[in-house]
């Protein structure tokens, strides 16, 4: 029998454009029973108990594992990313030469997220509540 798998909590901005698209597309991807997402603007007291300060939580993206860990930056966009059923960005940053690049990135890029255009933002699968599923994931009743 298998043990249950503790989820992972992905602490958010609410308020950022980007951020908000990117916590739809992980709840569309079939690892959505891992994570819970929880926007920071509601949850400062669970990570201050964790050591992470308002403005910390506000810079970074912070991940608590299902193990009591957290993960912040870099490492949680890679952790939010790891097994996902679609191709993304992010694995390229796992590649050797790459990962240090995007390691050193990372700190301007979350700084300067509200500066991005939201044409370059990714699109959830079930954008505007219509969902498109290509004809090999439906299922026949």
């Amino acid at each position: 029998m298998k043990g249950k798998t503790m989820k992972h909590t992905i602490f958010y901005d609410a308020r950022c454009p980007l951020c908000v698209r990117e916590m739809d597309l992980v709840l569309s991807d079939r690892r959505a029973a891992e994570f819970d997402t929880v926007p920071v603007q509601s949850s400062e007291a669970i990570l201050r108990r964790h050591g992470i300060s308002p403005a910390q939580a506000m810079t970074y993206l912070h991940i608590l594992r299902g193990d009591g860990t957290m993960v912040r930056g870099m490492a949680a966009v890679r952790l939010m990313h790891e097994h996902a059923e679609r191709f993304t960005l992010v694995k390229l940053a796992n590649l050797p030469l790459i990962a240090p690049l995007c390691d050193r990135l990372y700190p301007w890029f979350a700084r300067n997220r509200y500066r991005f255009p939201r044409w370059l933002l990714p699109r959830p699968p079930c954008e505007n509540g219509t969902c498109y599923l290509p004809p090999e994931k439906r299922t026949k009743k």
